[in-house]
């Protein structure tokens, strides 16, 4: 059932990329790797596997390095499908360095993008994944995305961090009348 959800995530994970639009300023990804550690759970719960990416990106001539760690945290309130089964939500740290010197440290939970997903989606979801997608407006941009567990619905985000560190958030583009309780 983990492989199952694994290649369910990979695949909404391509999705999102898709979805945040189009227009961006050419950006360098550079060792950019993703990391799986598998992790069992005991408790009868189901939890997604903790990952890792990074990579480099240049604005201006700067040049920006990102780390995106997504963790399980059963400090979380948990959520039950239909079937009754309980799945754990996860963390996603975000670091991002402009030549060495930290710009952005955001711990995201689900809750950080409730202002774009509807709440009765969102009490049913878990926060799935955060990658970059590219430079847009000297922005660099994330995909993220809140999904029901172990399902192909969710809702897609763009998370955008200035140079200066500030973030946004906005929704990314699905046809989102499609899904049950998504945002209209």
């Amino acid at each position: 059932m983990n492989k199952l959800f694994f290649i369910l995530s990979v695949g909404i994970s391509a999705g999102i990329l898709l979805s945040c639009g189009q227009g961006a300023e050419k950006a360098e990804k550079v060792n950019e790797r993703t990391y799986q550690l598998s992790e069992s759970s005991q408790s009868g719960e189901f939890s997604m596997q903790q990952s890792s990416a990074m990579g480099n990106v240049k604005i201006n001539g700067a040049e920006y390095h990102y780390q995106i760690e997504r963790t399980p945290s059963a400090q979380l309130p948990k959520v039950k499908d239909e079937q009754g089964n309980v799945f754990i939500d996860n963390t996603i740290d975000l670091s991002v360095t402009r030549n060495g010197k930290a710009v952005l440290s955001k711990r995201f939970t689900k809750k950080d993008l409730s202002s774009q997903v509807d709440a009765a989606f969102l009490s049913k979801a878990i926060l799935e994944g955060l990658v970059f997608d590219k430079v847009v407006d000297r922005k660099l941009r994330f995909a993220a995305s809140v999904c029901y567990p172990q399902t192909d619905l969710f809702v897609p985000l763009c998370v955008l961090v200035s140079t200066d560190g500030s973030v946004r958030i906005e929704k990314g583009s699905v046809l989102e009348e499609e899904i049950p309780g998504g945002p209209n």
